[in-house]
């Protein structure tokens, strides 16, 4: 049975906080965590959407070294990028044969550890070991950069003692500029091997960052481009990329779209940024055919001369924008008040807020509309021809494929 502790007791442990630690401040901080936080490293690929976690887990670990650092924990923050590497390449070993090993990684089984993975990574996967041996330099000294963090870790070295550091740091070689460079340098080559492993499993990410190919890519996609610029922005390596780029890995995978047509900046819009150019709906019907079923729809609202500002299906959850500006600065999307546009019998310029909305059904969903002023009578009626229409086309579809 514990007992109560008297004032001095509780200065004492309150001390002990702060003992043997060095708080510090990295420079680039705001940069490297603002950089973190805004990474995206998420695969649309449904084979291994479980590798998010991975991800995931991944950039919180970097985040979180950075923390560890700056609060005097040194040997635990080197320790969690460590573990961010090590996560990384967990998950593309598990990639590549999720069936077994991923079942096995689950049930926390016997699982390789980390050199083994690496050198099951070389045998498994030739996309891993071309583009290893293409980025040999890199590879090579983000490994000596792990080596020599194991030396922190394993407390290897006087210089590695939290005491020592403190109070007799220089005797021992401990240098604090030294150290923060070394932690910084290693972070950010860690960042990088995340980037580099995610375009090796999902190479779909360069492609979409690609000049040459994003234009012939016609299809809204999970997985965001990867930041191609990260490179030469944070290491001055900017060739990194480019060397991933002559890969027979990428340069395979893009050949399947070489004879693609390239979409218009402004089809490029519609479907990868859901934004509707309402001054260049001819330029958008000359490649009418690269739009998916929805946005041909909308198409044909806009083209009638319906001012649209914004369409919403999906229960309110997926929405286009035009280049007319709502009246209504939105904060909320789907939920109830949706469900309430289908509940009048009358479903045309219902009042919201400072915006009319109108449903109509888009082939079998509903599409919601909103628009700043009332529409016509004349407009409600070409609403309902397409809306027609659309019906018409989605029964003929169900009754061939369906």
């Amino acid at each position: 049975m514990s007992k109560e502790i008297n004032e001095f007791e509780r200065m004492i442990i309150n001390s002990m906080c702060d003992e043997g630690r060095v708080k510090i401040q990295i420079p680039q901080r705001e940069g490297l965590l603002l950089y973190l936080h805004s990474q995206m490293l998420y695969t649309g690929r449904v084979d291994v959407m479980y590798c998010n976690n991975f991800l995931n887990e991944a950039i919180q670990l970097l985040t979180n070294s950075i923390f560890l650092y700056e609060e005097g924990y040194f040997d635990c923050a080197f320790y969690s990028i460590r573990q961010a590497s090590e996560v990384l390449n967990s998950m593309l070993y598990i990639s590549i044969d999720d069936s077994t090993i991923l079942k096995r990684w689950t049930a926390k089984d016997r699982f390789p550890m980390n050199a083994e993975i690496k050198s099951k990574l070389i045998e498994m996967s030739d996309a891993y070991k071309e583009i290893k041996d293409l980025l040999s330099e890199y590879f090579e000294h983000h490994g000596n950069l792990i080596k020599k963090s194991n030396k922190i870790i394993h407390k290897q070295g006087f210089d590695t003692f939290y005491r020592v550091r403190t109070n007799f740091g220089e005797k021992h070689g401990y240098s604090q500029d030294e150290d923060v460079n070394f932690f910084v340098e290693t972070l950010k080559y860690t960042i990088g091997i995340a980037l580099i492993l995610f375009i090796i499993l999902d190479p779909i990410s360069l492609a979409l960052a690609d000049e040459n190919i994003t234009y012939k890519l016609n299809f809204q996609f999970i997985t965001d481009p990867i930041d191609v610029d990260y490179f030469e922005n944070f290491l001055g390596k900017g060739d990194v990329i480019e060397k991933i780029q002559t890969s027979n890995y990428y340069q395979n995978f893009i050949a399947q779209f070489s004879d693609k047509e390239n979409m218009s900046p402004a089809v490029y819009s519609v479907i990868r940024e859901e934004a509707w150019d309402l001054d260049a709906l001819d330029e958008i019907e000359k490649q009418l055919a690269l739009l998916g079923p929805h946005e041909r729809f909308m198409f044909c609202i806009l083209k009638c001369g319906i001012r649209v500002s914004k369409f919403y299906f999906n229960a309110g959850l997926t929405w286009y924008f035009t280049t007319i500006d709502s009246n209504l600065n939105r904060c909320h999307f789907g939920g109830e008040e949706f469900q309430n546009y289908l509940k009048p019998e009358n479903k045309f310029n219902q009042p919201c807020a400072s915006v009319f909305m109108s449903v109509i059904t888009m082939y079998d969903e509903p599409l919601y509309i909103e628009h700043n002023n009332i529409l016509t009578d004349d407009e409600i009626g070409m609403l309902k021809i397409i809306e027609m229409q659309g019906i018409i086309v989605f029964k003929e579809f169900n009754d061939k494929w369906g």
